[in-house]
């Protein structure tokens, strides 16, 4: 119990400190510890490894492009390990960050039908950010602040998180973005006034009675201080086929904007891909809903994942099957 208070207590310390400059990527569907750490190593048997690449406006010059790759492994029992390392660049500016993150989980309650987890976790981000500005000649004339180079600086950040887990049932809050603006790239007084975000989300993984389908539909509000506000829904599928190496899946996403009365849409997405023994990989399309994305063009998106189980189970969907956590005693069903 002393030890649930204490880092209840350094959560919300944590949570209250004035933040600037948001960076949350649109992942969590797939790596849920990118918007919450106590995520960090959700799935306590498995190792994993994922890529991202993102692409917009396909034959516009420096169009938005990211990277990502994020690691997650348990520690021990208790403790887990969430990294990932990102590669962002929108036009002329360009960011790096490694952001590594720490989960602890207490056990509150098990028997033979049920058990009952709550997650602790902690990260903090270190990121390079630069704009070139050898294209901008002559600009200097009209406006001293344009040095015509490369100006580049560092910064850091954290984000806190709490995670529930009722079987394969789970709800989490967390902040993120929740220190004040260090970077000296972005030091001046006409910067935006951003402030850190907060994150609501419920979640689950569910096999569906008599059908080889499991769904893990995954909703997520996020509220920024200062400006705006979104609802997130989506539902991810895995599909088995007769071949227990191969399996297929799919996910659904909606984004809405809540700003205004009932808000309005903004994005919407559809991914299809194939999971192959331990492997997968699939293909997303990022439909925006705004006029600035109609008139642009919408995304497109590759995610590859590898992960490696303690069982060494190579089956294409191990969490089709109820498995058994040897320390505590209790079924889940990862995802």
């Amino acid at each position: 119990m002393r030890k649930l208070l204490i880092l209840l207590v350094l959560f919300i310390a944590v949570g209250i400190v004035n933040a600037q400059k948001p960076y949350v990527t649109n992942q969590y569907v797939y790596d849920l510890f990118q918007m919450n750490p106590a995520a960090a190593a959700y799935q306590k048997n498995c190792v994993s490894v994922n890529g991202f690449y993102q692409k917009q406006w396909f034959g516009t010059d420096l169009a938005p492009t990211t990277q990502i790759v994020s690691f997650q492994m348990p520690l021990e029992s208790r403790l887990g390990s969430g990294t990932y390392v990102y590669n962002d660049r929108n036009g002329v500016i360009k960011e790096l960050g490694l952001s590594q993150a720490f989960s602890y989980e207490l056990l509150l309650h098990k028997n033979r039908r049920r058990f009952s987890t709550l997650t602790f976790g902690l990260a903090f981000l270190v990121e390079q950010s630069s704009i070139d500005q050898t294209g901008f000649q002559g600009s200097s004339i009209y406006d001293p602040i344009i040095s015509g180079g490369v100006e580049s600086g560092v910064g850091f950040n954290a984000s806190s998180g709490i995670l529930f887990k009722i079987n394969n049932t789970h709800a989490g809050i967390s902040a993120t973005n929740i220190i004040p603006q260090n970077n000296p790239l972005y030091s001046s007084v006409n910067e935006p006034n951003n402030a850190m975000d907060f994150h609501v989300h419920l979640g689950g993984a569910y096999h569906v009675p008599g059908r080889d389908l499991i769904l893990e539909p995954l909703v997520r509000y996020r509220r920024n201080v200062l400006t705006d506000s979104r609802l997130d829904l989506n539902m991810k599928l895995y599909m088995p086929t007769p071949n227990p190496d191969f399996a297929t899946w799919g996910l659904l996403a909606y984004r809405h904007v809540t700003d205004e009365n009932v808000g309005k849409a903004n994005g919407f997405a559809v991914t299809a891909g194939i999971v192959y023994t331990n492997f997968s990989v699939g293909l997303e399309y990022q439909l925006g809903l705004t006029t600035a994305q109609v008139n642009y063009g919408s995304s497109y998106q590759l995610i590859v994942g590898y992960r490696i189980c303690k069982d060494k189970s190579k089956g294409a969907i191990p969490c089709s099957k109820i498995r058994q956590n040897r320390r505590y005693n209790y079924n889940f069903v990862g995802y």
